[in-house]
């Protein structure tokens, strides 16, 4: 484990440094814990819950508008709670439900678990080594995840899961694709390779999958919270990208929040990150086309960097399937550079970020490009 003694300390020090630190600003009189920037315990699944609340309660689609969903926030943290969004799909009430029956930091406690467990248990299709499983669970973009209240490591199971089973298990690994529907930008490149890699059974159970969820979420909400999801929802999501205090900037590692950064206009950024979409792409499409075995992780670390440069809607944490195969590529024996570039990459982003400077954004597609000159695999040892 010499290969990851860096990847190691870094990750120790995050959590002896920021762990305490951040436990040291909790407020533990409201009912549900404030931390230092007056956000609850657990930040973004405040969210979620009140989705699982929702999805349980009559029209749910009233939320997306805003005004109407702060409303609904007061009772519960209080009136003028700060930078609330109602933007996720509509699938994401069907995932929420369960939560929305329990108390909120029960609730949290819960979520939070599933996302341990599920992430542990994609990691060990990959590799039984309980110090890289460690590792990974202590990785930057696992921490701001769990920190956050955050999807990310259960979508980084999912990622992982579709990876290594793609063509042994291609309909169940096309199906998981459908739950992605929550974080649809994490899935963009996922139907490209299966194509090129002439993958039809995972192609179509993908579809089948994704039509499935959004037929049931229709049947029960009704097919009007699409139309208003298209209609307000992305709408939501959208300001996020346009906000001109780039509040977003330290923790998204995309060219066009780079580019936001350092104020270069929404329509310039907006045409340089779809350039760098369409290059990620040819990327994809040219490694995969050779049919790379699907333990490949060399052709596997090229689509996850690629997956992130192709959208500019990227928040840190969701890096961490990218995270996770930069260190079993690095342990079975890739460089070191690139693989702790995508490790540490969260936290270079908060850096530059918070200091006003682009380049963190640059990092996945580079490595990306290292990595299409390298056509021998490496597996897991």
């Amino acid at each position: 484990m010499d290969r990851l003694r860096l990847l190691w300390i870094g990750a120790g020090l995050t959590l002896l440094i920021f762990v305490p630190a951040y436990c040291l600003t909790l407020s533990l009189g409201p009912a549900i814990p404030r931390d230092g920037t007056s956000l609850v315990v657990g930040r973004d699944f405040l969210n979620i819950w009140m989705y699982g609340r929702a999805a349980w309660q009559a029209d749910p689609a009233r939320y997306y508008d805003m005004p109407t969903y702060l409303a609904a926030l007061g009772p519960v943290v209080g009136a003028g709670y700060p930078g609330q969004l109602w933007s996720y799909p509509p699938v994401a009430l069907l995932i929420a439900a369960p939560f929305g029956l329990l108390p909120y930091l029960p609730a949290l406690l819960l979520w939070t678990a599933c996302g341990i467990v599920g992430f542990t248990v994609a990691l060990r299709l990959w590799t039984r080594d309980w110090r890289i499983i460690a590792l990974l669970l202590a990785a930057p973009a696992a921490l701001i995840g769990l920190m956050s209240g955050q999807f990310a490591l259960l979508a980084a199971a999912i990622l992982l899961a579709v990876l290594r089973w793609r063509e042994s298990r291609p309909w169940l690994a096309g199906a998981l694709v459908g739950l992605l529907l929550v974080k649809p930008q994490l899935a963009l490149l996922i139907p490209l390779l299966f194509v090129a890699t002439g993958n039809w059974r995972a192609f179509v159970a993908a579809a089948l999958s994704s039509v499935t969820l959004a037929g049931v979420v229709a049947l029960i909400w009704g097919i009007d919270i699409w139309h208003i999801y298209i209609a307000t929802g992305i709408a939501n999501q959208s300001l996020v990208l346009s906000d001109p205090d780039h509040l977003a900037g330290p923790f998204m590692p995309t060219l066009f929040m780079n580019l936001r950064v350092i104020g270069v206009p929404v329509p310039a950024a907006s045409a340089l990150q779809t350039a760098l979409a369409l290059l990620a792409a040819i990327l994809v499409w040219l490694r995969f086309r050779q049919r790379p075995a699907p333990d490949d992780l060399r052709a596997n670390l090229l689509f996850l960097a690629c997956a992130v440069s192709a959208t500019p809607y990227m928040l840190s944490y969701d890096t961490l399937a990218l995270a996770a195969v930069a260190v079993l590529a690095l342990a079975a024996g890739e460089g070191r550079i690139a693989p702790s570039l995508a490790f540490f990459l969260p936290l270079l982003q908060i850096v530059a970020g918070m200091a006003g400077l682009p380049g963190p954004g640059l990092i996945p597609i580079l490595l990306a490009l290292h990595l299409s000159g390298q056509q021998k695999n490496i597996v897991v040892n």
